[in-house]
């Protein structure tokens, strides 16, 4: 593989111009169909095969819809009520429902009303807000430039050139644009769910930065190290790091796809649509990188403007010698940071998880000041009945059901009566959780069966079906992880190192994620935890291919166990350091400038990196290679005999 690659890097190196206009036509080719052919992305984040979404079908069909639409919440000033503006409500509609205390009360309208009108309402004194179906929440301005100002940052303090610092961006860029192109250009033939790009996003420029890093840092040591033959550094680059460039991104296209276990419609779109962005970085980085590497030269080595730092030797120094103890505090550490994700809940996001000055957020809060909590996801239950539908004794059970604030009837068609549940809780509390399971095993008449769903219930399932897939998704990327890396480096330990670390790591991302956006608010949005799985084991397997690469290279050439674990480290700590520092930044932007959807993702994603670069990267892994010693590197005859060879250090090219 690594001569393929090597090869590879040389046709672009000479044929640098046709390579760079290559991709300038499938730029524009891609941008044009886009802007051609696209449709709009769909909004609803739906699960086929659920008893409550076909219940919620057949609702629709029996009974119009059961009560959808949006809310227009109006409220009184304190010490007043909603009888004494009846004019200026007028142009609202023709009867509110008003609460208990008579000061807060909500028109259900198919359409928005005109802003015109909903000033009238507010200049007679009265608080005006709207459901998210009426006024969506506002999103919050995403802040890629400020991510990527902090990888330029990071790139020049690196390589202290502006030519090897902005390569990397450039063809991230570059990529992440083909590829959200593309995936805009398929909807002309496909439907693409609206969170689909959110994973293509992080997950594009992540590692569309990391693998031409990669290349580019190769490159620049063979360079300083006497390397007088542009071309042929980049040819040699492009086989050897290039080959742990192909193998991560091979490793993490397939676990984007294996997303499709989860059966979930919109995370099998969001997993294809991250595994094409992981590919288009892959492409660019083995092809445009070294084309314009090539028209950069000498130029990628630049001035160096501090003297070389001797950081890595002495800590990989300090690691070495107390590996037990690093092992062992870093491992506990990680548990530490874990352990929260024992009470993690998780859901979907409604009007209660938006910024308190939202529209809709004000709404939900009015609503439950005057209805109560449950107000704002009530549950609809349709009864079967055996003969005529008498829904009156099935009503006063229902209202003695512990965690019922009240029942309401609404329609009887045919054998069938629709009962309207409004529970004592709010619709992300696990209380309605619990409840939502024991109305579905009440048997409180007998003959009637019980069918629970609306837009709460549909939200329960929906997370409940995500978490049961979960430990399946994770199976499966970890049992891939270690077969690959076992060939890669023939070794036992070294997989299973890499696969309990990358746990480490997600447990202390997700533990850390729970304790910011859990405790004391709402649960996490429940395609949560697959988003971070994705796109960590991405970055994850990025590191570590690049880190211990290296040691496994100075182990081939006859280095003893500490020689290359210190040697291999010193060489790709740096480049590691640099790539997690700007994943950080990246992800920081999107915590600081996020929706309330996307925000507590890039907290995890940023929590991640942190974690797996600097503590499990750089003292986890050579305190734990090194503590292995000779063992680290061995493989059971039978399986060496069985396994293909795979040349990711490009020993050939050495030769």
């Amino acid at each position: 593989m690594a001569a393929i690659l090597s090869r590879v890097g040389a046709f672009c190196a000479r044929r640098r111009w046709l390579v760079v206009g290559a991709w300038a036509v499938v730029l524009v080719l891609a941008v044009g169909l886009a802007a051609r052919f696209a449709e709009p992305l769909d909004t609803k984040l739906t699960v086929s095969g659920l008893q409550s979404t076909e219940t919620l079908d057949q609702v629709d069909r029996e009974f119009g819809g059961g009560g959808g639409g949006g809310r227009v919440v109006v409220a009184a000033p304190a010490g007043h009520t909603l009888a004494e503006y009846r004019t200026a409500l007028a142009p609202l509609g023709t009867r509110p429902t008003v609460a208990p205390d008579g000061r807060i009360g909500y028109f259900t309208v198919a359409t928005a009303p005109a802003p015109s009108v909903l000033d009238q309402v507010r200049s007679a004194g009265l608080e005006v807000a709207e459901s998210s179906e009426l006024a969506p929440p506002p999103g919050g301005s995403s802040s890629p430039g400020i991510g990527l100002l902090i990888a330029l940052v990071v790139l020049l303090v690196t390589f202290g050139s502006l030519s090897a610092a902005g390569l990397p961006l450039l063809t991230a860029v570059l990529g992440l644009g083909i590829s959200l192109a593309g995936l805009y250009a398929v909807t002309a033939v496909v439907s693409v769910n609206s969170v689909a790009p959110t994973l293509a996003i992080l997950l594009g420029l992540a590692v569309g930065i990391d693998y031409a890093l990669f290349l580019i840092d190769r490159h620049r040591r063979q360079l300083l190290g006497g390397n007088e033959d542009v071309r042929a550094s980049i040819a040699l680059a492009t086989g050897t790091a290039g080959s742990a460039v192909l193998f991560a991104a091979v490793t993490v296209i397939i676990a984007l796809a294996g997303l499709a276990v989860a059966r979930v419609g919109f995370l099998t779109e969001m997993g294809l649509a991250a595994a094409g962005a992981v590919l288009v970085a892959m492409l660019m980085a083995l092809t445009l990188t070294p084309a314009l590497l090539s028209l950069a030269g000498r130029r990628v080595v630049g001035r160096r403007w501090l003297p070389a730092p001797k950081v890595a030797p002495r800590w990989v120094g300090v690691v070495v010698r107390h590996r037990g103890v690093a092992v062992t505090l870093s491992v506990l550490l990680l548990a530490v940071l874990t352990a929260p994700v024992l009470g993690m809940r998780l859901g979907l996001p409604d009007d209660g998880s938006d910024p308190p000055g939202a529209t809709d957020r004000r709404a939900y809060d009015l609503i439950a000041e005057g209805f109560g909590p449950g107000a704002n996801g009530p549950l609809l239950v349709l009864a079967e009945f055996g003969g005529t539908p008498d829904p009156g004794p099935l009503t006063e059970r229902l209202a003695a059901v512990p965690g019922v604030a009240r029942v309401l009837p609404s329609g009887v068609r045919g054998r069938d009566a629709l009962l309207t549940v409004v529970p004592e809780s709010g619709p992300s509390d696990a209380a309605t959780a619990t409840l939502v399971a024991k109305l579905r095993e009440q048997r409180l008449v007998p003959g009637v069966t019980l069918l629970v769903t609306g837009q709460t219930a549909v939200a329960i399932d929906i997370s409940d079906h995500l978490r049961d897939a979960l430990p399946w998704y994770l199976a499966l990327v970890a049992g891939f992880a270690f077969v690959l890396l076992m060939v890669v480096f023939r070794s036992i330990l070294i997989p299973l190192k890499a696969v309990l670390s990358f746990l480490l790591s997600l447990g202390a991302a997700l533990g850390c994620t729970v304790v910011a956006f859990q405790w004391g608010s709402g649960p996490l949005l429940g395609f949560l935890p697959t988003i971070v799985i994705g796109v960590l084991f991405g970055l994850s397997m990025d590191y570590e291919m690049f880190l211990v690469s290296g040691m496994h290279e100075e182990h081939r050439r006859g280095a003893t166990p500490p020689e290359a674990v210190a040697t291999g480290f010193g060489r790709g700590a740096k480049v590691v350091t640099a790539a997690a520092l700007i994943m950080i930044g990246v992800f920081g932007g999107g915590v600081a400038g996020g929706d309330p959807v996307t925000r507590p993702i890039a907290f995890a994603l940023a929590a991640g990196v942190l974690v797996d670069a600097f503590v499990v990267r750089l003292v986890l892994v050579p305190a734990a290679i090194s503590l292995f010693g000779r063992a680290a590197w061995w493989l059971p005859r039978r399986l060496d005999r069985v396994a293909p060879t795979v040349d990711v250090e490009g020993a050939a090219l050495a030769r």
